[in-house]
């Protein structure tokens, strides 16, 4: 291998003198070992970042070892999992045929967002009245919704909330400590955004009104961006929440690199309409899959390639007004360089 890892800093230092973000950790990794870390900006190695999206992940692997125990598997049906009488007549009759695997791939029909907090009643109330008054959607629509049921499935079936999930599955059964649910100590932490200052124009253009809205300007370390996780689950969702380092990520990428867990190769080996069950299988992630996040971070592994790489950015610890530029972008050019890599 002629990995050319000067190309990757000479990437990512150049979309930060871009405004793309203040803050990165890459770490860049084999099975066994690190092949590469570098910190800019004001993030040290071992920073914690709000992971948002790249939650979806944890919320994954709990569910694919509870798959692995018996308690579940991704064709049965998703009101099999959720406690009997608490979901509507409309979504009993909405979501009578869909599977755990429908919503794993984001091919479930729910809508893709809607801000809990506005209302702050009950979530299965709140479920019935959006599966009672929106269309299903078509094909693959990437949707939080999907793995806020995720979260409830996950409990539902093993009677261990996500925090319980992550001590048994992350830190116990992997070994990964440095995972965790927020808020998480302020002092370990990048921050990760100012405000809500996106949700508040999403909001807006729905008519939806909201009064609990942290103020703008004011940088969130510790606390996580996502308005549904941080206003309305308590920091703890299975679609966000979570916050880690790169080295954190690392070892579960170590781990998919390297399990023949029949769940987890199912999972990354599923392709539906770019969708695995919990992970993307879009270019963005080469030869392999994973996951990204709002906050600007994101994990790939490559079996095919044996190696993956964890890039961690706050994008959103930006003053208001400023429109970062397409994360994609630069995660899409980090992850080809190393994959060109492997040929020379």
């Amino acid at each position: 291998m002629g990995f050319d890892f000067d190309r990757v800093t000479n990437i990512l230092e150049g979309y930060r003198e871009k405004g793309y973000f203040p803050s990165a950790v890459c770490q860049v990794f084999d099975k066994e070992r690190t092949l590469y870390h570098h910190a800019l900006g004001e993030a040290r190695p071992d920073s914690w970042f709000d992971l948002a999206s790249v939650s979806k992940l944890l919320c994954t692997t709990m569910l694919l070892f509870a798959m692995g125990e018996g308690r579940l598997a991704p064709g049965d049906r998703l009101l099999d999992h959720l406690p009997e009488g608490r979901p509507g007549p409309s979504t009993r009759e909405r979501l009578k045929d869909t599977t755990i695997r429908q919503l794993m791939t984001h091919t479930s029909g729910i809508l893709a967002w809607y801000p809990f907090y506005s209302d702050g009643g009950d979530f299965y109330a709140i479920l019935e009245r959006l599966m009672a008054t929106t269309a299903p959607e078509e094909g693959m629509v990437y949707s939080d919704l999907n793995f806020m049921l995720l979260g409830q499935v996950f409990s539902h079936a093993t009677g261990l909330t996500l925090r319980e999930g992550l001590e048994r599955y992350l830190h116990r059964q992997l070994g990964i400590r440095e995972v965790a649910y927020g808020p998480v100590p302020p002092e370990s932490c990048v921050p990760g955004s100012r405000g809500n200052q996106i949700e508040k124009r999403m909001c807006a253009d729905r008519g939806i009104t909201f009064d609990g809205w942290r103020p703008d300007g004011v940088p969130n370390r510790g606390d996580c961006n996502d308005g549904n996780a941080y206003y309305y689950w308590g920091q703890c969702s299975g679609h966000a929440g979570g916050f880690a380092n790169s080295a954190a990520l690392t070892k579960l990428g170590q781990f998919l690199l390297a399990t023949r867990d029949p769940f987890f190769r199912e999972a990354m080996e599923t392709n539906v309409r770019g969708r695995g069950l919990g992970f993307d299988r879009s270019d963005v992630y080469p030869r392999g899959c994973g996951h990204s996040g709002f906050t600007g971070t994101s994990l790939w592994v490559s079996r095919e390639a044996g190696m993956g790489a964890v890039i961690l950015t706050n994008k959103y610890d930006c003053p208001q007004g400023h429109q970062p530029g397409n994360s994609n972008e630069f995660r899409r050019e980090v992850h080809n360089a190393l994959l060109a890599g492997l040929s020379t």
